[in-house]
């Protein structure tokens, strides 16, 4: 198994430190398969199982773990019927995700003493 090769858990955990966590979060090519979680060091974006197993993630970039010092602004994305998505700047790219509680998810890492956009 390609994750096992790669010395992956097939079964993530969740950060037991976290100041949020979303098991059903939106990324770009995956719909309520992510895992967010942020903690006051990083921000964590990991698919879950099954939508784990093969080589997909590492593919379109849907795991990653960002360091919270690395992270320039977080955002809330208001466009007509997805108001609950965020992007997050962090210089080499922006990462854009669909989260169940945005304001939580600002929240969060504003309390980490990252620059929010209102």
């Amino acid at each position: 198994m390609f994750r096992r090769r790669k010395g992956k858990p097939v079964f993530p955990a969740v950060p037991t430190d976290a100041l949020y966590v979303d098991k059903g979060a939106s990324g770009r090519w995956a719909s309520n398969c992510l895992i967010v979680a942020v903690t006051d060091k990083a921000l964590t974006v990991v698919p879950r199982f099954p939508f784990n197993l093969m080589f997909l993630p590492e593919m379109y970039g849907l795991e990653r773990t960002i360091r919270v010092r690395d992270i320039r602004e977080v955002r809330r994305l208001r466009a007509l019927g997805f108001g609950n998505n965020v992007a997050v700047d962090y210089g080499e790219a922006e990462l854009r995700l669909k989260v169940r509680n945005p304001q939580a998810f600002v929240d969060a890492l504003a309390s980490s003493s990252v620059h929010v956009s209102r």
